[in-house]
């Protein structure tokens, strides 16, 4: 299981300030960091009236030259995220969004058998979908900037913009490390590579 956590910040601007940010991080950074792709995220909400839980699950699927499937927890406190990621196979995927998750329960992935947990006794269920055309651009060490040049919700065969049409939303992550005991502390914590920092 992959785990992260970043400060966000986020804002709404218009085209042309962003083309203009976009120069700026390009004069700053030679290199070619840049990634941009498709991001499709399957929203799952709790069904019970009494649950109270502060983390949202997701199961995202990343498209680019190829196609990375992922479950997601993801707690927000402030503007301080932290991400649980686990990937999983595009098969399974399919299988999550049909309804079929028996197999989670004895599965050797962490987050996999607590998707599974919260679906039978909290009733997780699927909610709607989010698309995102995204650009991510290396700032500064570990901190990114993330232009989402579009963001879709569909509701059932139709997609709803969620921007304006000259707006793009911009948000800055900046890397908040854990100390190296507490990730010690927890079991299956793998340390995050970059394919992980940018959805």
């Amino acid at each position: 299981m992959k785990y992260l956590t970043y400060y966000e910040n986020d804002e709404i601007i218009s085209t042309k300030d962003y083309k203009e940010a976009v120069a700026k991080l390009r004069m700053k950074n030679r290199k070619d960091t840049v990634q941009k792709y498709i991001l499709h995220k399957y929203a799952f909400s709790f069904c019970l009236p009494d649950v109270e839980d502060s983390s949202q699950y997701y199961l995202c699927k990343k498209k680019s030259d190829s196609l990375q499937v992922y479950l997601e927890k993801k707690s927000v406190q402030g503007n301080l995220v932290c991400k649980q990621r686990e990937e999983i196979s595009e098969q399974e995927g399919e299988q999550i969004l049909r309804g079929e998750i028996q197999w989670m329960k004895e599965d050797e992935r962490t987050l996999v058998r607590d998707f599974y947990l919260q679906s039978t006794l909290n009733e997780l269920r699927y909610s709607h979908m989010m698309e995102f055309v995204r650009e991510v651009y290396h700032y500064d060490k570990q901190d990114y900037v993330v232009f989402d040049k579009a963001v879709r919700r569909q509701v059932d065969q139709y997609f709803l913009e969620c921007l304006f049409e000259d707006d793009v939303k911009v948000s800055v992550r900046r890397a908040k490390t854990i100390p190296r005991y507490i990730l010690n502390i927890l079991a299956n914590i793998e340390p995050v590579t970059e394919q992980w920092v940018y959805a």
